[in-house]
């Protein structure tokens, strides 16, 4: 019995050890960005202040941003061309429609949102040339910055790997011509360029290093209403499911969707009290997360502390890992896990001494041995076994040997 209760103990501290409490900050008003990595943790945390352009450094990118969560904001000028950089009046400008990031993907950018969708040479901001594969710019845009002023933009061209541009005040005072070259930044996703200062900044970690970003950042929420929202977004290649209205002890990823959009996980997890001044955070919303090396991540949004300090709490699970295939890491696997059938294969792939003494057992929530197989057969095996003797819920199965032990979580549904 004192063996049982020394497994039981390791098989709970191992469950509730798989899942980590975190919080990340984004510092007061939400001016910071949190990079986000389920294996390691927070990457980095940047300022979210100092940037005003954002470039695509992706091989065949043209993907233009803007810092619209710092009050940047981007305006086509409708009463001409790059023919009319001289003749630049901005009286009307109220009456003018600004134009956001696409939040679904990250390749369309506010200086792409006005491309036609019937011309696939079109990119927004210039045409892609078939025959010299540069793109060349065709359109004025005006720039107003956080701090409030006007600046007049054209890009000129991209071409070899070189955004060429330049900006000036509405009246040609101070231009500059300059570019952001994709060969500095060819590990991240983006290139920044600081209008206000005149500089480029590389400001964010290598795009491998990073799953999702905390952030604040425009959204539509109806028709031609944008808002400043802080939530969370998606790297490229990540994908998510998003659960909702589900027990999240018991949930499984199963039967759910992934996409790629990157705003899936998104703000309205969170929902404002206008009574307290705080934030309810949804109790039966989770988001299954995919990484880029297939494992599957578990997330739970728990706490938002608004404006105040920007804290963000959450919790995270690996439920799938990638090395859950039959490899010498893993000797042990369950599948499905979750399961609704009430049948299960264990997988298994052990080298000890006597296999006579190979078992598994199954214990319930409460540490309660409920189930227990003898396992012969020393060498990779796969063993069928029916649960029907057991209710839906959570289970802990160990499997030992006369050397080791090796536990999993196993959810029936």
């Amino acid at each position: 019995m004192r063996i049982l209760y020394i497994i039981s103990l390791v098989l709970l501290h191992s469950f509730f050890l798989a899942q980590t409490n975190d919080s990340v900050s984004l510092n007061s008003s939400c001016s910071h960005q949190s990079f986000y990595n389920f294996n390691d943790g927070e990457i980095a945390n940047v300022d979210n202040t100092n940037w005003d352009l954002a470039f695509s450094s992706g091989g065949y990118g043209s993907a233009i941003r803007i810092n619209s969560q710092a009050g940047v904001e981007l305006y086509v000028y409708p009463n001409g061309d790059i023919n009319d950089w001289n003749s630049v009046d901005i009286t009307n400008i109220s009456n003018w429609p600004s134009i956001i990031n696409s939040d679904t993907t990250w390749s369309i950018g506010a200086f792409n949102a006005t491309s036609d969708p019937t011309n696939s040479l079109d990119l927004g901001w210039g045409v892609y040339s078939t025959i010299t594969h540069h793109i060349t710019g065709d359109s004025l845009h005006i720039v107003k910055l956080s701090n409030g002023d006007y600046k007049k933009l054209q890009m000129i061209k991209l071409s070899s790997g070189n955004y060429e541009f330049k900006y000036a005040n509405i009246d040609g005072t101070n231009e500059v011509v300059t570019s952001v070259s994709k060969s500095n930044y060819t590990s991240k996703n983006f290139g920044y360029y600081s209008i206000t200062n005149n500089n480029e900044l590389d400001r964010e970690p290598n795009s491998s290093s990073w799953h999702i970003i905390f952030t604040k950042y425009v959204t539509e929420i109806y028709p031609g209403m944008s808002y400043g929202v802080t939530g969370v977004l998606t790297n490229k290649n990540i994908e998510v499911a998003k659960a909702e209205n589900v027990d999240l002890t018991i949930v499984s990823h199963s039967g759910y969707s992934f996409s790629s959009q990157i705003n899936t996980i998104g703000y309205d997890w969170k929902s404002y009290k206008t009574n307290s001044f705080s934030y309810d955070i949804t109790d039966s919303l989770c988001f299954f997360v995919k990484d880029d090396q297939g494992s599957i991540w578990k997330l739970q949004l728990t706490g938002f502390e608004g404006n105040s300090t920007g804290n963000i709490h959450f919790n995270v699970e690996n439920i799938l890992s990638a090395s859950d295939n039959i490899t010498d890491k893993n000797i042990f696997a369950i599948y499905p896990n979750p399961t609704t059938s009430k049948e299960i294969k264990i997988i298994y792939d052990i080298n000890h001494r006597t296999s006579s003494l190979n078992k598994v057992e199954f214990f319930d929530i409460n540490g309660k041995l409920v189930k227990s197989l003898k396992l012969g057969n020393n060498g990779f095996n796969e063993r069928n076994v029916n649960l029907y003797d057991l209710k839906s819920g959570v289970y802990f199965v160990s499997l030992i040997t006369d050397e080791k032990s090796f536990q999993q979580k196993l959810i029936i549904q």
